[in-house]
C-alpha cells in the first residue's frame, strides 16, 4: 500500500508540475474586461502576464471572476466560487455549466486541507504522505475513479470534491465532503425536482462517475418535464 501512495503521488507531482508552468490563457475580470496573455494558478490566486517576457503580476477573486486556459488543444475554465459562508471564494474547476453547474475542487470544503499543500501546483512527495490525516489518505482511493475533466490521462487527483450550484442557490452543495460519502444522498437531494434522476440513483443505475452526465440530464432533460 505504502508502494501505490507512492506511485501515486510521484505521478500527481509529473502531472501537475507541467499544468503549473505558464500556459496561454484569458482572464476574466469582474467590471467585464477580458485580457489575453499567459498566466498559473498558485494557492487559489493567479498570476498573469500579457508576454512571455513579462513578470507576472498576482491577481484573486477581488478583481477576477474567472480565468480560461487555453494550451495543449483544449480549455480548462477555473472560476472564483464562494462554497460556504464561513470562507472566502475559491479557485474551482468548471466541468459542465447550465442551470446546474458542476465544479471540481482538491482539497478541502474549508481552506483546511488547501494550507496542507497548493492544490494547483506542486503535490507533496511520498516521504510527506505519512503526516497526512488518516481520512485524507483514505479519500484517495475513492477518488481516484472519477477522472471527466483530466487532459494529462487516468492519472488519479487526491481528495477531489464536486459541487453543484443552480442558478438560484447562494452556496453549491459538495456532493462528495464528509468522512462518509454520501454522494447519491446528496445529489438526490439537489436534483429532487427531477423524479427520473433520484430513481436512477436509489436503483443503482447511476455511479459517481457518472456525475457529470447527472449534471448533463438535468439541464438537458428534466428542466423540459
Amino acid at each position: 500500500m505504502k508502494q501505490l501512495y507512492k506511485i501515486i503521488f510521484i505521478l500527481f507531482f509529473i502531472s501537475l508540475k507541467i499544468y503549473s508552468q505558464k500556459q496561454e490563457a484569458i482572464i476574466y475580470f469582474k467590471d467585464g474586461d477580458s485580457i489575453e496573455g499567459y498566466a498559473y494558478l498558485k494557492f487559489n490566486k493567479i498570476k498573469f502576464k500579457v508576454a512571455p517576457e513579462d513578470k507576472p503580476d498576482t491577481w484573486d477573486e477581488e478583481f477576477v471572476k474567472k480565468i480560461k486556459f487555453v494550451d495543449f488543444g483544449f480549455t480548462r475554465t477555473f472560476e472564483y466560487v464562494k462554497l460556504n459562508s464561513l470562507d472566502k471564494p475559491k479557485l474551482v474547476e468548471i466541468i459542465t455549466q447550465g442551470e446546474a453547474t458542476l465544479y471540481k475542487k482538491l482539497g478541502s470544503d474549508f481552506s483546511l486541507v488547501d494550507k496542507i499543500y497548493n492544490p494547483y501546483d506542486d503535490r507533496p512527495t511520498s516521504s510527506g504522505t505519512t503526516n497526512l490525516n488518516p481520512d485524507f489518505k483514505s479519500q484517495l482511493s475513492s477518488d481516484m475513479q472519477l477522472q471527466p475533466s483530466n487532459p494529462y490521462g487516468n492519472l488519479p487527483d487526491p481528495s477531489v470534491f464536486y459541487y453543484v450550484k443552480k442558478q438560484k442557490d447562494k452556496y453549491p452543495t459538495c456532493l462528495n465532503c464528509g468522512v462518509i460519502n454520501a454522494w447519491r444522498k446528496n445529489t438526490s437531494k439537489v436534483f429532487a425536482d427531477c423524479d427520473f434522476i433520484v430513481k436512477k440513483l436509489k436503483s443503482d443505475k447511476w455511479i459517481f462517475e457518472d456525475i457529470k452526465e447527472i449534471v448533463e440530464f438535468y439541464n438537458d432533460v428534466c428542466l423540459g418535464e
